[in-house]
């Protein structure tokens, strides 16, 4: 079975940020044996060429809440022509959660970055992206040497593989095994041409992304102790009030 020919008969799922219920949610067509909606068909039963689809996506929470992106088929090639809401308005909505452990400045460039990237800009997109990752691992430097008590010896003068040996205590350990990231983004600004900036930037943006993910969780998990820790002290003082 093709790959438009899946696109049309199968239902097609996938895991999406929805701006409706702020978190990431599967997103599934709807579809019934006798009705396939969103796509037209010839008498023939031929798809049309270079005919235009549009595949609605349902969210699992709500299905009220419908993401819609268009297609052209022409002969064996499927292509995205257009979708609702866009990528730059689902990854802006998806980023909010990273604000508190992300600086006000690089937390506008990595939306910015995203927004460039959906409209076809790579080496751009790269810019924002290597700024970004340069300021998050200066940021895990001062919180590694904030918990030793020291700073790492001669850290600005290391090759940024080496800078992320010296902190994989405080890196998420895929970075960590994965340092090569850097590369490709330094490779981007200098080397590479706008088709393989954009290809790669999904996977370049994810690095970032996992950085972010674990200083969320870290930060939560403190929060959680502290409020832990209050209630107890709370709860101890009632109880020696008691007494």
């Amino acid at each position: 079975m093709s790959v438009l020919d899946r696109m049309l008969y199968k239902n097609v799922q996938f895991d999406c940020y929805c701006l409706q219920c702020k978190k990431t949610t599967p997103f599934k067509t709807e579809r019934r044996a006798d009705h396939y909606e969103g796509w037209k068909r010839a008498s023939n039963n031929d798809v049309l060429e270079d005919d235009i689809f549009t595949l609605h996506m349902h969210c699992q929470r709500d299905a009220a809440h419908v993401y819609s992106y268009v297609f052209i088929s022409t002969e064996d090639v499927v292509v995205k022509i257009g979708q609702f809401p866009s990528l730059e308005d689902i990854a802006a909505s998806d980023l909010q959660r990273f604000r508190p452990v992300l600086e006000k400045e690089y937390f506008s460039e990595l939306h910015r970055a995203g927004g460039l990237a959906s409209h076809g800009i790579g080496i751009g997109s790269f810019v924002y992206l290597r700024r970004i990752f340069e300021r998050l691992i200066v940021t895990h430097r001062d919180k590694l040497a904030e918990v030793t008590g020291k700073p790492i010896d001669g850290f600005d003068g290391l090759r940024m593989d080496e800078k992320i040996d010296a902190l994989k205590s405080v890196l998420p350990a895929t970075l960590v095994k994965n340092k090569s990231v850097y590369g490709i983004l330094s490779k981007g600004i200098h080397e590479l041409d706008e088709e393989t900036c954009k290809k790669y930037f999904p996977i370049v943006r994810a690095a970032i992304i996992a950085m972010l993910e674990e200083d969320l969780q870290a930060l939560e998990k403190k929060r959680a102790a502290d409020e832990l820790t209050k209630a107890l002290g709370a709860i101890s003082g009632e109880l020696s009030g008691s007494k």
